[in-house]
């Protein structure tokens, strides 16, 4: 499963972060604010309703018939509707009231001697309905106050709430922006410094910056370790040559003692001819041994130079095959090139590259009854080269193994076999991705095993 980036990671926590905490503290300020409101207007219309009724019920007593002036007067000072009702019957009500705002419930419930209010919702208006009882006259006064007013100013409340939670959490994203970037980009410094050496770019170094403590460690300690691994390949490398070379002058020693004894093979016993067979198959063994080392060694120091050049890809293989061919005295297999080639550039060291094509035409005559045939195609917008042999393949459990060094597979517990010193493909695929390249084991169209070589292509020729 793909992992999401911790840039993204950072960035979500910190933006839900400042969404869930805003929108929290709107949600409590808002019913905060709305039940502290609601409620203070709850008790002071309860109030200003009892008020009112004992003005209705001392009209009543003194003057009826002023009963509808008064509630009009209340009216226009409390911005309430009043209604009053004697035996079941609407007495008066002031201007603009309406029985329908006084649920038959709460008719019912003050009717039996009980006062009571509600918050009501009548025709998507909020009212406030309190009812109470005048025993002494046999009356009911009911108070309509509207709370239009109220439910606007916890409306804008509730905008403004939400505003202010957007615009924390657009600050919240913004905050996460900028701590993982902060947090993020030492740790893709040190990615990006560490692909760039895993490329050979062995002098990268992280720069020490004002950067926070942790990651001025963090730096400090790459660099070291970075310096001692380079310090470490470099002495690996220095014995490696040392050691070939103090080799060269006795392994020409024991060529030269070989040959002589080969120009007097027929002189020897039967078990002298066999002996010196063993010899001469070892010794050659042991002098492409001494030449991979030098060379793995010269190319792990950066001892030898590297000539990039941009040539014609089909040119190379071919002057490739045939020098490889010569240098082991095989036959020199046919080079196929597929009708899309067209002759492209590609950028390489010459002298390696015919190292690459050499070392797989021997591999080929030494595990696989040769090379059947090297083949040039595109594939992807890289040129592929095959060398397709006739073996019996390679398992599927070994094809990344054999390029590692001195892995032999089966052939380092067979001596009946013919045997090679295990670095031939390390330095195929060592030399294929200092051009960029890669290289891969497949099944080829005879039965056999195809390493694959993908190069990229060069669109023009450098000047």
């Amino acid at each position: 499963m793909r992992r999401r980036s911790l840039r993204l990671r950072l960035l979500v926590t910190f933006g839900l972060g400042a969404f869930v905490l805003s929108s929290m503290f709107a949600s409590l300020t808002y019913f905060g604010v709305r039940h502290a409101l609601v409620s203070d207007r709850q008790q002071t219309d309860l109030k200003q309703a009892a008020v009112n009724a004992a003005l209705v019920r001392n009209t009543l007593y003194s003057s009826p018939l002023e009963i509808g002036n008064l509630l009009n007067s209340i009216q226009s000072a409390t911005a309430s509707n009043m209604l009053v009702q004697t035996h079941h019957q609407w007495l008066s009500k002031s201007q603009g009231a309406a029985t329908e705002d006084v649920p038959n419930e709460i008719i019912a419930t003050v009717d039996s001697g009980y006062a009571t209010a509600q918050t009501l919702v009548v025709n998507g208006k909020v009212i406030f309905v309190v009812g109470i009882p005048i025993p002494a006259v046999e009356t009911q006064v009911f108070e309509v106050f509207q709370l239009s007013n109220l439910e606007h100013t916890l409306k804008m409340l509730l905008e403004v709430l939400g505003l202010g939670a957007a615009l924390t959490t657009l600050i919240g994203i913004a905050g996460g922006l900028w701590a993982s970037r902060r947090a993020v980009r030492p740790l893709e410094e040190v990615s990006e410094a560490a692909a760039l050496i895993a490329q050979g770019e062995l002098s990268t170094r992280l720069v020490v910056t004002r950067a926070d403590v942790e990651v001025q460690q963090l730096t400090k300690s790459f660099n070291a370790m970075v310096s001692q691994l380079v310090e470490r390949l470099e002495r690996d490398a220095r014995f490696a040559s040392d050691v070939s070379h103090e080799l060269r002058s006795p392994l020409t020693t024991l060529a030269t003692t070989a040959s002589v004894l080969q120009q007097h093979r027929e002189e020897l016993s039967p078990a002298g001819q066999e002996s010196l067979n063993l010899l001469l198959a070892d010794l050659s063994i042991f002098q492409s041994l001494v030449e991979d080392l030098l060379e793995m060694a010269r190319s792990d120091a950066g001892a030898t130079p590297l000539v990039i050049e941009t040539v014609q890809v089909v040119e190379l293989v071919r002057q490739s095959v045939r020098s490889g061919a010569r240098r082991h005295g095989l036959s020199e297999p046919p080079v196929d090139v597929a009708s899309d080639v067209n002759d492209p550039f590609i950028k390489v060291d010459r002298r390696r590259f015919e190292r690459v094509i050499t070392n797989l035409i021997d591999n080929a005559h030494r595990y696989a009854n040769g090379a059947v045939a090297v083949r040039i195609t595109r594939l992807d917008g890289q040129v592929a080269v095959n060398i397709d042999d006739a073996g019996p393949g390679v398992d599927p459990e070994e094809r990344e193994r054999v390029f590692e060094r001195f892995f032999r597979g089966r052939a380092a517990h067979d001596r009946g076999i013919a045997r090679g010193t295990g670095l031939g493909l390390a330095l195929v695929r060592d030399h294929v991705r200092i051009f960029g390249g890669s290289i891969s084991i497949s099944e080829s169209p005879e039965g056999g095993a195809r390493f694959q070589i993908l190069l990229p292509l060069v669109s023009e020729v450098a000047t």
